[in-house]
Order: structure tokens, then C-alpha cells, then sequence
């Protein structure tokens, strides 16, 4: 796999576009559905390369070799076209997917302000958005915003000079709005691990990549869209939103065109089991499939085994799945399950993985716990286990921190000196002539050669595909009501025992020492609701906590695997409980529910309240009108299924927003069929026919609290 420098420089992205798009005979092509699947858009790679210099020459003449730029699309054509322009010119593509609502500007701000941007590309139809972001932030409004639609093509300009070690663009680890982290990842990264995917999963000029998945994070962008480039292959890309509101969209693509490589993360393939009708698979044809991979979140061996029970009879094969690992640090790929072979499953002895030892069980037995592998490294890509206090590689069956190396490591993160040492140069203690390791902050082991990913080290939250960080989530619920104390809360994820293994967030929070006799209803009621609307994410349970009870370590910081440790023994001063409903435990706090306004308000309530009923596994008698969705404990995804729903009952396509928006039934009924009640004056944008969001005009709004990480490759 070892390439000599100049064979390197001439497989640069830039230049593989030049050399297709002068080669008549090239197959690469691409397509774009909209929300139906009809074809929206089709480039050769000719297309592709005018467009590209269009928008290169612009921004030669605004900015800089070696700026950052924002890339700021909905999903479509003209990201593509920007991005390669950014390479085309030697300039640092930054992408980043645009809110969707004004609270959701955060990331935006803190990502254009973090890389110190001048430029941000985007598209026509995006440009009345950016007078409200503008008005949101002092460097958003600093922005030179450039509409990329009508730029002309400059035939003559060819590709800067530019080499391996240059970075070709900022990759920003999703999460925390607060601190985002720009990876550099250099044009020789993208070659070496592309090189790598094309071998571990067959790619050639005859496959065909089918995607949904969002292009501003490295799983959608690097093996979705840039592989395709890079292989020569066909690329049919549809919007994440025409996935989520119609899951068949995604496989009768597949059959349509023939797909042989796609990928999704474990929650996609659930969706498809759930949501595509038994009538409607009769005409899948899934045969061609070479591998799915499935990867960016924990993988439900359940999930796998339903899969291939409904789509088997379709052509789908269970040796397709191909779990992999990686992440944006090592570019993309660290792991692949190899073309052909079956995904890896083991039962380990969960008593033993307690204590940081691996036991592998019997396949029929009873206990213990199923987990699937993340397949074997890469070439050239060393992976080795490590214990993350010693720094000492651990003896076999240990579980300890995943360290990688090779040519795929990232150049470290975008203005940041010390993390980038503390992440990209950690060496072995006493093997220090084996060079630096970038820490993945993950928790795995190495089994006959394949990896094992059995936790996280760091604190952050998966959640549904989507990256949460704790202390966004204490930020918010201490923000929520004065009765909290600042800096005194804990969250963390547990694996539900109930729910398929999926995880569960819990929050552990002190109360200040004045409100301790306080009713606490009203206090849980304002913390769930701020995280559900401002994170869009919902609680499982809330403790609330005698002041100095959240622990910490001797300098100060909070202990969240302390907390969780406490938490599951039953350790904590607890002052008040909640859970959010399930089918086993309703919560203690609610609102009075709301009279429905009339016949049509009452015939939707009605609906509502048995759709939820339906999807959350709760008697529809527990589903009050005036409760609000997070107490229920919809996720994103339910919020998201909600709206598609609800929306298919009207007849008109509403924003994904709504549940958010209008948090409970009583509210989101009145939203719809007004009465003037909800909205006294008279300020709510009722949904009209002629007010109604056309989700095929809109096909890039996707969902940042659901996709904002498929980065992660996790199994």
C-alpha cells in the first residue's frame, strides 16, 4: 500500500477530476433524486470541472491560498461543486450544514468564528436565510457570502500547485457548539484512505455508490460522494431528508440503478424495517449490493438480523453488511469488514467486560452480551490497545483505549496546539521507537484480529446517530430555571435494558441550597422542555440533588462516570426523581391537557394522540393532550416521523421542525387548525396551504440533532 511521493501527488483530487473530465470515455457520472426519487440532476465529469473552475476563480480573486471557507448548502450538486472548487484552488474547504432554525445558528457562529473565514459559498436560494444569521452573529455578518449558482466557467484555469502534505479542508467534530474542532486533513489523507476503502470494499468503474447521507461530515462526505471521484464510479446522492421522510426512496435507488456500495448507521436499516410496507418490497431488487456499511453509531445486532429477515427475500445478502470503525481524526476509515465475508458477532461475559476483561462465550448461550466487530484494520493502519493511565499496551483479552496510526491521521485540529499534541502525538510507554498514536478516546480490544469497540473513554453521547456533549447538556438545564445551581450537573448515557439496547440520556442536577423546599414540578418541567427545544434531544431521567452532591475530582471537574457509577447504585442525596413515560413507567410532572377547538381539531387530536401511542409502545389513555412530546420520551427521529406523519394526514409536507416548535398536542393541533387560542396575538405562522414547506423545493433540509455526527464509524 506504501505509495512513492509522486505517484501520490498525481492521484490528488483536483487532478483525477482534470484527468476525467478530459477523458470522453470516463465513467464516472452524477445524480441527484429529489425527494420522490426522480432525477433531479445528472454531471458528467466534464459538468463537474466547469463548474468547479467557476467557482475556483472566485475565489482566487477573494481569497487566499491555504483560507479556510465556509461551505454552507443544502444538500445537492453545487456542494460538490464548491468543495472541489476549494481543492481546485488551493483554498481549505470548511463544510457546514446550514440551521434550520434561528436557535440552531450556534454551530454555524462558532464554526465560522473558530476558522476565522472570510468567504462563505452557498447557494441562491439560501441567500435570504443568511440576512438572518447575519443579524445573529458579528462574524457571520463579517461574511462575504457568494451565491455559486451563476458563476461562469474560466476554461483555461487549471488546479493550483499543491501537494500531499497541503490541507484540503477542515473537518469539524459535531457536538458541542461551544468548542468545535476543526480536523486538518490533508489531500494525502483523502488519497491514502480512499485507497484503502476502494480496496477493502471492491470498488471499481463498474460500481455504482448510492448515498443519503449529509455531505458536511466525513462518512456522506469522503466514502459517499468523494469515493465515487476517486474510483470512477457512478454516484447516485439523494437529500438525508428524502431518506427520513421515505425510507424505500433509499432502496428503490438502489434497485433502480443498480447500487452496489452504500452506507448508514444502524438506526437507518431499523427505519426500513419499520417503515417500508411489506407490499412495497416486492419490487426491490438488492441483489447488486456489494456492501452497506453499517457504521456512526453503536450497531443493534437485532437491527442487523430483522434486516436481513425482511430483505433477503429481495436480493439482500447478510455478507453485504460491512461494519467498520473510524473516525474524523483518522480521516474516515481505521477498520472494514471485508467484501464477502459476514459481519463478526460474539457473546462476551458482561461480568468480565465489567472489570476490563474479555470472555468469549458460546454462541448459544444464554447469557452475556452479543456484540458485533468493527472488522479488521486497514493496511498499514496499526492499531493497538492501550491502557489510557499507563500509556502501556495492554495484554491480550484487555479492554483498554484504541490508539491509531498510519498515513490516514489527520494533520491534528485548526488553531489548536496543545489538543493536537495530546491527541495526535501519544506515544507507548517503553515502545516509544514505534512513533505517535492519535487517541481515539475509545475503549476497545482486539479479538483474532478484529476490533471490538466496547465503550468511550471521553464523555460524549451518541445519540440516534447524532453527537451530544455533556456539558451542552448541563449548560442548557442550568440555564432553564434559577432554582440550579451553575456548573454543578452531570450527564450521561446509559444503555436502556428495555429499548433494544439503545442508549438512554440521564441528567444528575443540584439544586441551590434556597430552593431545596421548593416544588420541584415546575423545575424538571423547565429542563426537559429547554433540552428537548434547544438540543432537540429528550431526557430519560432527571435527578434533582442536595447542593454539593454531583462529584468531582480533587481539581474541580466533574466526575460524569462518578455520577453514573453513583446513579446506578443509588448513592445520590436524591431530592426529586423523573422518568420519562414508557410503557412500564409514566412520569410524575405533567400539564392539565387542553380542550380540542372544534370537529377537525378534535378528529386530528384524536390521530395524534394514537400515532404517539403507536410509535412510543404507551395505552393511548396515557397520551394527554397538553403533555409534552419530551416527557414521552420521543427522540429526534420520532419528532422527525411525527411531522412526515402528521403532514401525510393534512396533505401538505410540514418542516421536520414541529414537534420542536410546538411541543405538545395541544399546541401543534392549534399550530395547524387554529383557533386563536394558542396564539393570543396572533404572531404564530399558521400552516396555510400557500404557507406549507414544499419538502421537494427544500430537499437539503436535513436534520442537524440526528446526522450532525455520522463520522464516527463506530460499530
Amino acid at each position: 500500500m506504501n505509495n512513492p511521493a509522486g505517484a501520490i501527488e498525481s492521484l490528488l483530487l483536483p487532478h483525477i477530476l482534470q484527468q476525467r473530465a478530459n477523458s470522453p470515455d470516463d465513467r464516472w457520472s452524477y445524480v441527484f433524486l429529489d425527494s420522490q426519487g426522480e432525477q433531479q440532476c445528472y454531471w458528467t465529469a466534464a459538468d463537474l470541472a466547469a463548474r468547479t473552475r467557476a467557482i475556483a476563480a472566485r475565489l482566487e480573486r477573494v481569497t487566499s491560498p491555504g483560507e479556510p471557507v465556509l461551505l454552507v448548502f443544502q444538500a445537492g450538486p453545487e456542494f460538490l461543486a464548491a468543495f472541489m472548487a476549494c481543492l481546485w484552488s488551493g483554498r481549505l474547504a470548511t463544510p457546514i450544514n446550514p440551521p434550520r432554525r434561528n436557535r440552531l445558528v450556534e454551530r454555524l457562529v462558532a464554526v465560522a468564528g473558530d476558522s476565522a473565514a472570510r468567504v462563505a459559498l452557498t447557494s441562491q436560494d439560501l441567500m435570504g436565510a443568511t440576512e438572518g444569521w447575519r443579524q445573529a452573529s458579528a462574524d457571520l455578518g463579517a461574511l462575504d457570502w457568494i451565491p455559486t449558482d451563476s458563476l461562469h466557467d474560466e476554461p483555461g484555469l487549471a488546479p493550483a500547485r499543491i501537494s500531499a502534505d497541503h490541507i484540503a479542508f477542515l473537518q469539524y467534530t459535531s457536538g458541542s457548539t461551544a468548542l468545535p474542532k476543526g480536523v486538518r486533513v490533508s489531500h494525502g489523507n483523502l488519497v491514502e484512505d480512499m485507497m484503502r476503502m476502494q480496496s477493502a470494499w471492491a470498488l471499481g468503474r463498474d460500481s455504482t455508490m448510492v448515498s443519503w447521507l449529509p455531505a458536511f461530515h466525513d462518512l456522506g462526505l469522503i466514502f459517499g460522494l468523494l469515493q465515487p471521484l476517486y474510483s470512477g464510479c457512478a454516484s447516485v446522492q439523494m437529500a438525508p431528508n428524502a431518506f427520513l421522510q421515505k425510507p424505500l426512496v433509499w432502496l428503490s435507488a438502489l434497485s433502480r440503478y443498480q447500487g452496489t456500495h452504500t452506507a448508514a448507521p444502524s438506526f437507518a436499516y431499523d427505519l426500513c424495517s419499520r417503515r417500508i410496507a411489506p407490499e412495497d418490497r416486492s419490487v426491490l431488487d438488492l441483489s447488486r449490493l456489494v456492501m452497506t456499511m453499517n457504521a456512526a453509531e453503536p450497531i443493534n445486532p437485532a437491527v442487523l438480523e430483522q434486516f436481513v429477515a425482511d430483505f433477503e427475500p429481495y436480493g439482500f445478502r447478510r455478507e453485504a453488511f460491512a461494519p467498520a470503525y473510524g473516525l474524523a481524526e483518522s480521516t474516515l476509515a481505521v477498520t472494514a469488514n471485508p467484501v464477502g465475508a459476514e459481519p463478526v458477532l460474539r457473546r462476551f461475559d458482561v461480568a468480565a467486560l465489567e472489570q476490563g476483561q474479555v470472555r468469549i462465550l458460546e454462541d448459544g448461550a444464554a447469557e452475556g452480551r452479543m456484540m458485533p466487530g468493527s472488522g479488521r484494520p486497514l493496511p498499514d493502519v496499526p492499531i493497538v490497545i492501550v491502557d489510557p493511565e499507563t500509556r502501556r499496551r495492554c495484554p491480550p483479552h484487555t479492554v483498554g483505549e484504541i490508539w491509531v496510526g498510519g498515513p490516514t491521521i489527520a494533520h491534528g485540529y485548526w488553531q489548536r496546539a496543545e489538543e493536537t499534541a495530546a491527541t495526535f502525538g501519544a506515544t507507548i510507554a517503553g515502545e516509544e521507537s514505534a512513533g505517535a498514536f492519535m487517541r481515539t478516546g475509545d475503549l476497545g480490544v482486539l479479538e483474532d484480529g478484529e476490533l471490538f469497540v466496547t465503550g468511550r473513554i471521553k464523555d460524549l453521547i451518541i445519540l440516534g446517530g447524532a453527537n451530544f456533549y455533556p456539558h451542552d447538556i448541563e449548560r442548557v438545564a442550568q440555564d432553564a430555571h434559577s432554582a440550579l445551581r451553575r456548573d454543578n450537573g452531570a450527564a450521561f448515557a446509559l444503555t436502556s435494558q428495555t429499548d433494544g439496547g439503545r442508549e438512554q440520556v440521564v441528567l444528575v442536577q443540584e439544586l441551590e441550597r434556597t430552593q431545596r423546599s421548593e416544588s420541584p414540578e415546575p423545575i424538571i418541567q423547565a429542563i426537559v422542555q429547554a433540552i428537548w427545544q434547544n438540543l432537540e434531544l429528550p431526557l430519560a431521567q432527571l435527578v434533582l440533588v442536595a447542593p454539593g452532591s454531583v462529584l468531582r475530582t480533587s481539581s474541580g471537574k466533574i466526575q460524569r462516570l462518578a455520577n453514573k457509577r453513583a446513579f446506578l447504585e443509588g448513592s445520590l442525596p436524591v431530592i426529586a426523581r423523573w422518568q420519562a413515560m414508557t410503557a412500564q413507567a409514566a412520569p410524575s410532572v405533567s400539564e392539565q391537557p387542553a380542550q380540542a377547538s372544534g370537529p377537525d381539531a378534535a378528529a386530528l387530536t384524536a390521530w395524534l394522540r394514537s400515532w404517539l401511542a403507536d410509535r412510543l409502545g404507551l395505552p393511548v389513555a396515557s397520551i394527554e393532550a397538553g403533555r409534552g412530546f419530551a416527557e414521552m420520551g420521543l427522540d429526534s427521529l420520532g419528532s422527525t416521523e411525527l411531522a412526515f406523519a402528521l403532514g401525510k394526514q393534512i396533505g401538505a409536507a410540514l418542516p421536520e421542525t414541529m414537534a420542536y416548535d410546538y411541543p405538545t398536542v395541544t399546541r401543534l393541533i392549534a399550530h395547524i387548525v387554529p383557533d386563536g387560542r394558542d396564539d393570543p396575538d396572533g404572531q404564530n405562522m399558521h400552516v396555510a396551504k400557500s404557507e406549507r414547506m414544499d419538502a421537494s423545493a427544500a430537499p437539503g433540509a436535513d436534520l442537524d440533532e440526528l446526522l450532525d455526527a455520522i463520522e464516527r464509524g463506530q460499530p
